[in-house]
Parts: C-alpha cells; sequence; structure tokens
C-alpha cells in the first residue's frame, strides 16, 4: 500500500505506515500527543514495530497469562498479535484506525477488523465470535475512557467473552508523578468531575491530527472500583516498566 491512501482523520494509521515504508526518516518515525491543556509529548514509531525481545520486561509477561481464542484490541502495527499468532493462538486483531489494521496485515497479521472496542461491544461485530483472552496492550486499557464509559465496555466485553476469559492489558499508576504539567492537569480533571487520571488527547503527524480521543490511566483501586458490577475482578496487577516510561502495571481481570 502507498502513502497516497493517507486518510487525513487517520494520523496515527498515516504515521504508522509512513514509518513501515519509510524507516530511517526521523520525520516518519515520530508523533506528537497533543493534551487538551496545551502540553505536547513527542513519542517514537519504532516500539509499535518491536519483535518480543524489544518488549519491555512487563509486556513481556503478557502471553503467560493468554489462553484460548484472542482479541487484541487497539493492535496498532499488530506487534503482539503477530507474537501469540506465532506461538499458536488464533487471534484477531482490531484497531479504529484503517491504516493501522492494513499496517498490521501487511505484517502477517492473518485476522484483522477495522473497528472501535466501542463499536464492538455495541454489538458492531457479531461475526467475529467469542473470545478466551482479549489484549489491551501498549497501555491500552486506556480504552476504557472513563469511569462510567468503562462500566459498560467492561461488560460488553463479558458478552463476547467465555466464562473463563480474562482481559490482559497495561496501564499507568497516574498519581505516582512529579511532574507538575501532569499533577496540574490530574486536578483540573478532579475540578470538572473526571477521574484524575482520565487525559483527552489527539494524535499529530505532519498536518494531520487525530479525532480527540478520551483516554484512562487509573490506579490498582480505581481499577477495583471500576470493575465491581461488572462482571469483571481484578484479579493480579504486576507492576514495572510498559514501555512507555513512568510506573505502569500489567493488569489481569477474570470473569467473577
Amino acid at each position: 500500500m502507498q502513502n497516497n491512501t493517507q486518510q487525513h482523520d487517520d494520523a496515527f494509521g498515516t504515521a504508522l505506515m509512513n514509518c513501515f515504508h519509510n524507516h530511517g526518516s526521523y520525520k516518519e518515525t515520530c508523533y506528537i500527543i497533543e493534551r487538551e491543556d496545551g502540553f505536547f509529548d513527542p513519542g517514537s514509531l519504532e516500539m509499535y514495530f518491536t519483535a518480543y525481545d524489544g518488549w519491555s520486561a512487563l509486556e513481556q509477561r503478557m502471553p503467560e497469562f493468554v489462553r484460548g481464542r484472542v482479541l487484541d484490541v487497539g493492535c496498532g502495527a499488530g506487534r503482539h498479535a503477530l507474537h501469540l499468532q506465532n506461538l499458536g493462538f488464533e487471534i484477531v486483531a482490531i484497531d479504529q484506525s484503517p491504516l493501522a489494521v492494513a499496517v498490521a496485515r501487511e505484517r502477517g497479521v492473518k485476522q484483522t477488523r477495522v473497528i472501535s472496542i466501542d463499536e464492538l461491544v455495541a454489538g458492531g461485530a457479531p461475526d467475529l465470535g467469542v473470545f478466551d483472552s482479549v489484549i489491551m496492550m501498549g497501555h491500552n486499557i486506556g480504552l476504557l475512557h472513563g469511569f462510567a464509559e468503562g462500566k459498560k465496555i467492561l461488560a460488553g466485553l463479558g458478552r463476547i467473552t467465555s466464562a473463563s476469559a480474562r482481559i490482559i492489558g497495561t496501564t499507568r499508576a497516574p498519581r505516582e508523578t512529579d511532574d507538575p504539567d501532569h499533577l496540574a492537569y490530574q486536578q483540573w480533571n478532579r475540578d470538572r468531575g473526571r477521574m484524575p487520571g482520565q487525559i483527552r488527547f489527539r494524535i499529530r503527524h505532519r498536518k494531520l491530527a487525530s479525532d480527540w480521543l478520551d483516554y484512562l490511566f487509573l490506579s490498582e483501586d480505581e481499577f477495583r472500583q471500576l470493575a465491581d458490577g461488572t462482571g469483571w475482578r481484578l484479579e493480579k496487577a504486576v507492576r514495572g516498566d510498559g514501555g512507555f516510561g513512568g510506573d505502569s502495571y500489567l493488569a489481569v481481570l477474570c470473569k467473577e
């Protein structure tokens, strides 16, 4: 696929596609996270293409908790899906970015679908069937969006998973920072009635900017509260470096 297929509402997917086809050019291996308060954070796209040996120690723990048929939520360039696929798991990789899914497919992920987690749990893809594991890696626990939205999404994932299913994903503990910009943003969230680690951001790449997205970082205690009443419980939280900087943990949820 050539770069003339770029979509102006798919900044992240365009960045991944450009990185995939133009590796080595700095302009094509970086992206910018723009938070709603004006905070900008540059990031490298190269990590989205790393094999297992290049993952953080925390990410490398993920496969030991996976079982059965797997759903990869927010697959990006497909690094986690490819590894599990090579281990013999049947895995379906989804992402709301058409170009990210195209990259994952070009890299060898066999089963892919362009769909967001919100559309999926609302019944948008009944043909995908039932899963035994859901992975939300790369801090994609954040796709729970917020407290009320997260409860709905967890309940929805309960409907498309087996009785012994697990959700495995990473997130960052938001309060464990001394950065004044992050602390001020967390206080602004509290003042607005939002969770401290609920961020609103968009991705920028060259002249492109994605739609704004609510993304959630939450502590273990907050995760237990969010999961309460959804049919899931936080079974395990493994602390470590999640690959994006800061104190992170690998969360493993199981059915109640």
